[in-house]
């Protein structure tokens, strides 16, 4: 009777532990499949390239008018988010980050103490975002992408910026600053090595249909750089750091005001599945070396030519 007794007690236990609901803290910022309904594939379609159009838009504005178009859509938003909304530490840290370099640009405008300095503060600050997620990577065992994110780091310092303004382009009589490798290709291919490698973090940090919405923040400065090449004034890949540091702080406040509406809206089965393959060990890995390669480009391209951005 005793034994029994233990072993009813036993499968008890059991059923009341498969019982208990394990409340995980971070459970919001990955859905499982099914929690959500899909909308249908035209509608989710229409609504990205409409969203990622919006913050394009407001993106290049925000490049070239530094007052006018940066404090309404980026600097006032982001400050009222950081400060009345209830973000993760992630976005909280990386919303303060993006939102100093924003307020500083403001007053490098104001006061005119733009030129040398602030391009230096521009390469440090990519430096700080890129080693922020670098090593959140490293505490989710994101190791091939600790290792991509590292010598993404060390890239930066082989890209040289300039600041000034353009006689009869847009944004005349506002400063605003430019970034290049040692030519075109090396910009290009950081540029590349850096959407792959922040991708993988992405993926790693919130849920598929959050990353979703990330595909538009990475698209956004590709599009302006598509867009100004060849037009007349100083654009091209060269306005790259610039519209992707406006989009970010774009998709910063955004992604913690409106989260929910973008888990609900760009929920995609096979986007998720899609998202889980990237994160196989063999596939990360082979993204690694194609980062590495590309990165390397632009460093040993810019050390041959004695262009570096710190000396």
């Amino acid at each position: 009777m005793d034994n029994n007794k233990i072993a009813l007690d036993i499968e008890t236990v059991a059923e009341e532990e498969q019982n208990v609901e394990i409340v995980d803290r971070d459970a919001h910022l990955v859905p499982q499949i099914g929690r959500f309904e899909e909308r249908p594939k035209a509608e989710m379609l229409v609504k990205w390239v409409l969203f990622t159009a919006a913050i394009t838009g407001m993106a290049i504005l925000s490049a070239f008018y530094p007052i006018w178009a940066n404090v309404p859509l980026i600097v006032i938003p982001s400050l009222l988010t950081l400060f009345l909304a209830k973000p993760v530490f992630f976005e909280k840290l990386k919303l303060a980050t993006l939102i100093t370099l924003r307020v500083l640009v403001v007053f490098a405008v104001i006061f005119n103490f733009g030129g040398v300095y602030s391009k230096y503060i521009v390469m440090v600050a990519m430096m700080v975002n890129i080693l922020e997620a670098t090593f959140t990577d490293l505490k989710h065992k994101q190791y091939f992408n600790f290792v991509s994110g590292l010598f993404l780091a060390v890239g930066v310092l082989f890209m040289k910026g300039s600041w000034g303004g353009v006689a009869g382009g847009p944004g005349e009589g506002y400063d605003y600053y430019f970034t290049n490798g040692f030519n075109e290709a090396a910009t290009i291919t950081w540029v590349v090595a850096y959407t792959i490698w922040n991708w993988i973090f992405v993926t790693g940090e919130f849920s598929a249909s959050v990353s979703l919405m990330h595909v538009g923040f990475l698209a956004s400065p590709i599009i302006a750089c598509l867009a100004t090449m060849g037009g007349g004034f100083p654009g091209g890949f060269g306005l790259w750091y610039l519209v992707r540091a406006n989009s970010l702080s774009i998709g910063g406040y955004m992604q913690i005001t409106c989260k929910n509406w973008f888990e609900r809206e760009f929920y995609n089965k096979k986007f998720e599945r899609f998202v889980r393959w990237t994160h196989k060990p063999l596939v990360q890995a082979l993204l690694m070396c194609v980062c590495l390669g590309l990165i390397l480009y632009t460093i040993v391209s810019g050390a041959m030519n004695g262009h570096y951005a710190f000396w």
